[in-house]
């Protein structure tokens, strides 16, 4: 039987905000940041597993990663790594754990609408390049009531960087079982959506967005939504997109929404059937995902 499968999130040293240039820098200036002197970092180590793109196997994972498994008995995998490609913030001083009593909860409350933009932004970025840090993180972000809430509505952001930033949060959330119900709850499958019927999207918006439907998709209940919705037309249409990690997504999100039964008349009649057996025929030529 097919397992359906989650998206992991890369093991990688990762930089966090300094407060001062969160809360202070509301200008339009360009955001790039130099690592700050004398202060330590937060290093993580990433184990990236890499399955295939449409037969999926359950695995075990190491202690401490983003992983999820469905708690079904999907049996749920992860496939390609997660990195933030455009995020660059600065480090702060201390612990991880001074870092997240002292800073996560003002990052939640930088998420609120009565906040400037550019600190919305700078603030779901922080919290996505914690959330890189494993499960404990996303637990310690997840006890703060609206967050998912708020970085769904980061979604409806003019913002590459915003979007990119609050897909690329709502992923690692998602990846985790017992939170994916409340991200589908909070609206993401609707908001991701609209985002993603916008005209002109980055690659990396489209990456986070569709890998977060991939990480939705694990559960039963969550395919039949987004099979039924605007996504599925352009799903496929993404199977043709030249960047690989899009074209990998999107063909993850079909490939789950063909485990459940009630999907099949609706993927056929879409055309999916014949993009698959495409897309199936490059991996085995080109042996990316195979």
């Amino acid at each position: 039987m097919l397992a359906a499968s989650t998206i992991p999130s890369i093991h990688y040293n990762t930089k966090l905000p300094y407060i001062h240039h969160l809360v202070l820098n509301t200008t339009s200036e360009p955001r790039t940041r130099k690592p700050a002197a004398a202060v330590s970092s937060f290093r993580y180590n990433y184990n990236n597993h890499h399955h295939g793109l449409f037969f999926f196997k359950p695995s075990t994972y190491a202690v401490g990663t983003v992983r999820a498994r469905a708690g079904n008995g999907d049996g749920a995998s992860d496939a390609i790594p997660q990195q933030s490609s455009s995020v660059d913030i600065k480090e702060i001083s201390g612990s991880s754990s001074t870092f997240g009593d002292s800073y996560v909860a003002l990052f939640v409350q930088m998420l609120g609408l009565d906040y400037d933009p550019l600190d919305r932004e700078q603030a779901v970025e922080a919290l996505w390049k914690y959330s890189l840090g494993g499960k404990k993180c996303i637990d310690y972000i997840m006890q703060f009531s609206g967050c998912i809430n708020l970085t769904v509505n980061l979604l409806r952001s003019e913002s590459s960087a915003a979007c990119e930033a609050a897909a690329g949060l709502l992923r690692s959330i998602s990846s985790i079982n017992v939170y994916r119900d409340l991200v589908a709850e909070c609206g993401a499958i609707e908001e991701i959506t609209g985002l993603l019927t916008r005209p002109s999207l980055t690659s990396e918006v489209k990456e986070q967005s569709m890998c977060t439907l991939w990480n939705l998709s694990v559960d039963k209940k969550h395919r039949l939504k987004i099979a039924n919705t605007d996504i599925l037309p352009l799903l496929i249409k993404s199977l043709e997109d030249e960047n690989m990690k899009v074209k990998e997504a999107a063909g993850g999100v079909l490939a789950n929404l063909a485990l459940s039964k009630s999907n099949h008349n609706i993927l056929v009649e879409a055309g999916v059937i014949p993009k698959l057996v495409r897309l199936y025929a490059l991996c085995l030529t080109v042996k990316i995902w195979c």
